[in-house]
């Protein structure tokens, strides 16, 4: 006995769930397939500039360079003002003691020495403290070779990566990512500009209000009911004195 066939109503409106249905499972693959672009296919760095770049605290060197010649004169009044610069940069912002690097096994070994005193007094003047000072020796290994006087302490700079990398190229980019150099050089401004590197790691603590200035808008207050600031007449907002209000 064969079974009747559905009414063409309920028929359709099966038909029609069913593709509401179908409908339903395709939208939900289409959104899980974009999540897993999103999320899964994409490292942090790969949408964040300053995980790929990122600024670095660190002890470099500050290297003051002395050319000395075959005599090895007494140092000029430039050299002795720049010298002076030098140490005030390291009382503010050097690490240890300041290393005075002299050539040896060069054409100018003994004149180098000679200068190499000289500075380490010049120091002392300008002073640092002898027990920060130390002289060591550095092998050139050529006669007919001059060698530099090298100063040298370290200070705590913010040191940014090279930029100019592209490993992946500079051609089209079908993931909606960054590309490798996005945000290198302002990192590397930044890590330049910045005064005090300490401040990449965390805020200075807040310094304590100014008493004279916080007592004179009290007493003014007391005796005036205002601060002792009145805006001017000709202080417009929106074409309206601020007076008015």
């Amino acid at each position: 006995m064969s079974s009747s066939p559905l009414p063409t109503a309920q028929f359709a409106r099966r038909h029609r769930l069913l593709l509401n249905l179908a409908g339903s499972i395709a939208l939900a693959a289409a959104s899980a397939a974009c999540t897993s672009n999103s999320t899964a296919l994409f490292e942090p760095e790969d949408q964040d500039y300053r995980e790929r770049h990122p600024i670095m605290i660190s002890e470099e060197p500050e290297v003051f360079e002395m050319t000395v010649g075959m005599n090895g004169p007494a140092l000029s009044p430039e050299i002795e003002a720049r010298l002076r610069d030098y140490v005030q940069e390291y009382r503010a912002t050097g690490t240890g003691a300041i290393t005075i690097q002299v050539p040896t096994n060069s054409a100018n070994e003994v004149a180098a020495g000679t200068t190499g005193r000289a500075v380490h007094y010049a120091l002392v003047r300008a002073g640092v403290p002898q027990g920060h000072i130390v002289v060591a020796p550095y092998y050139v290994g050529d006669h007919s070779r001059l060698g530099s006087l090298r100063l040298s302490y370290l200070r705590v700079k913010a040191v940014a990566p090279r930029c100019g990398v592209w490993p992946e190229g500079g051609g089209s980019n079908f993931r909606n990512a960054q590309t490798h150099n996005f945000g290198c050089a302002y990192q590397q401004n930044l890590a330049a500009m910045v005064a005090d590197p300490a401040d990449l790691v965390m805020p200075h603590p807040m310094e304590p209000a100014n008493g004279a200035r916080r007592a004179n808008v009290i007493t003014t207050y007391a005796e005036t009911g205002n601060t002792g600031w009145t805006p001017s007449p000709e202080s417009k907002l929106l074409g309206t004195s601020i007076g008015d209000f």
